[in-house]
């Protein structure tokens, strides 16, 4: 999808819930309306009944405004809203939604998703003033089915949400800015894939060699006619179940037109800010796929994944982009009739951290990125094919990131030319959006089979990022033995042993009272020279 789009689709699902409430439908329905179009949405009704306290909107649809996201359309068969009497007022959906998104390629193939949305006994109870309102709803099942828009591919989807319910209030500011916050929850999320296509360098409109071909000789009269092959299909199917889901959220909306839908720079710019927060509990899954390749050959595989909870997280504001996630006690199993032997791994902790600046400036913007992998385990199975003799450590292994600095955002992240990288400099030539300034090395290490390295260090950067101006340090342990390990392994020749060392001793040196232990300080000076232990290596 193209950023556009894209866009358009994250505003559009961020703006579903009801919006601006009010004592009577009429004005309930008013205020969902402006709020659809001031997200930069056109907004149409087939017909129009009641008033008072009652009202029903048939054949809502809603289109993107934007030109280049105009495929994208939200079909809604019924509303129907009633006062309760109390103040509130009752929104129910009838009927299936469809959300259907459009795009073209660069190569002129359409690609998209049309998916339907179903959920019986929903209801919404809206109550508050007009500068405070508050929602609560309910969806005792949401059920999607869909299926991409491919003539030659095909991938129905289905997603089933059990109990989904929470809670929304919407707050509007004298000057016309608004602020949300969100919090729903779901028992169980059940998704299947079923995706089937045409073979790899295969037409799916070609008949195999074993099909006779139109000129062929008839059959005999009364003789059997063999049933003929079709073209080779590739095929995947995969499940999830994820439990225990919640989703938390906050947001705020500049007055005026601006919105986020259709000028998302803009918006940024003039305040807008959005953040959620998704929770998850038990997590498991499984897929089987089957290919044929170019040659002939079949080729199957099969996995199952499974997770004791996982997190996800998103925030965007002028300050900037973070995008956060985690999962903790992973097992994955996978087979493949390409592999030797069934991979099966473990890890205790799998999370990461990123955060960049979205709106350019001249001045300097933080960001920064962080990955940890904690406790992870590799199956009996895997060691045997590749240690045997048990001559390696099989301690659990991890890898810490962890990295920040100050860039100069040339470009807004928003803007559709960011992704294609179009910007050009004077001379014609492309034009990085990031320009890094500095970089802190706060943590890099990786300890695995005995071995371990820790780096740290800080650099500077000029207009040309290949020449770096700063120091690295480093501390290596268990080096020396992992290379008498390996050659024992045969990995390495015993009598290749003498490169990897004198190497070593170019740029590390040994840490005093402790010989199985090297550091190393890497210099970076003007010019481009680099120095290692004060030695010159360029």
């Amino acid at each position: 999808m193209s950023r556009p789009l894209a866009t358009s689709a994250l505003a559009l699902i961020l703006g579903a819930g009801p919006l601006l409430a009010d004592v009577t439908p009429n004005e309930v329905w008013q205020n969902l309306r402006d709020g659809y179009e001031q997200m930069g949405y056109q907004v149409q009704v087939g017909s129009e009944e009641g008033s008072g306290d009652q009202l029903s909107l048939s054949d809502v649809v809603l289109t993107a405004e934007d030109e280049t996201a105009s495929d994208m359309t939200l079909t809604i068969p019924r509303i129907d809203l009633a006062a309760t009497g109390d103040g509130a007022v009752r929104s129910v959906v009838e009927g299936r939604m469809v959300l259907q998104m459009r795009d073209t390629l660069p190569e002129g193939e359409e690609v998209g998703i049309t998916l339907t949305l179903d959920a019986p006994g929903n209801q919404t109870l809206s109550s508050g003033s007009a500068d405070e309102m508050q929602h609560s709803f309910v969806m005792p099942t949401l059920v999607l089915e869909g299926r991409t828009l491919d003539d030659s591919d095909e991938v129905p989807v289905t997603a089933t949400l059990t109990n989904v319910e929470g809670t929304q209030t919407n707050a509007t500011a004298a000057d016309g800015s608004a602020a949300q916050t969100y919090l729903g929850s779901a028992d169980m999320l059940e998704m299947q894939i079923s995706a089937t296509g045409p073979a790899a360098g295969t037409d799916p409109d070609m008949p195999s060699e074993d099909m006779p071909s139109d000129d062929a000789a008839p059959e005999a009269e009364g003789e059997a006619t063999a049933p003929t092959d079709t073209a080779a299909t590739d095929s995947f199917d995969a499940t999830f179940r994820i439990s225990d889901l919640t989703l938390e959220g906050e947001g705020t909306s500049p007055a005026g037109d601006l919105n986020f839908g259709n000028q998302p720079a803009a918006a940024l710019e003039a305040g807008f800010s959005g953040a959620g927060r998704f929770a998850m509990g038990a997590i498991a899954g499984s897929f089987t796929s089957a290919t044929t390749g170019g040659e002939g050959e079949d080729a199957t595989a099969s996995g199952e994944f499974a997770a004791a909870s996982g997190a996800l997280a998103v925030s965007m504001s002028a300050e900037g982009l973070t995008y956060e996630g985690s999962s903790t006690d992973m097992t994955t199993q996978l087979t493949s009739s390409g592999m030797p032997f069934p991979i099966s791994y473990a890890a205790a902790l799998n999370s990461f951290r990123l955060a960049m600046p979205v709106v350019a400036s001249e001045e300097e913007q933080s960001f920064s990125l962080l990955y940890a992998l904690e406790g992870l385990t590799l199956d009996d199975a895997i060691w045997q094919a590749l240690d045997p003799e048990a001559a390696l450590p099989r301690d659990p292994a991890s890898l810490t990131i962890d990295l920040e600095g100050q860039t100069i955002l040339s470009q807004n992240f928003m803007d559709p030319e960011f992704a294609d990288g179009s910007q050009t400099g004077p001379d014609g030539e492309p034009v990085m959006p990031y320009q890094p300034r500095s970089l802190s090395i706060n943590d890099l290490s990786l300890d695995a089979i005995g071995a371990s390295v820790q780096m740290s260090g800080d650099l500077t950067f000029g207009d040309d990022p290949s020449q770096p101006v700063g120091t690295v340090t480093g501390l290596f342990s268990g080096i020396d033995t992992l290379l008498d390990s390996l050659a024992t392994m045969g990995v390495v020749p015993q009598d290749q042993l003498m490169a990897p060392r004198m190497m070593m001793a170019m740029f590390a040196r040994p840490v005093e009272g402790n010989p199985d232990q090297l550091q190393t300080e890497i210099e970076f000076r003007e010019g481009g020279s680099i120095f290692a232990n004060g030695q010159q290596i360029q």
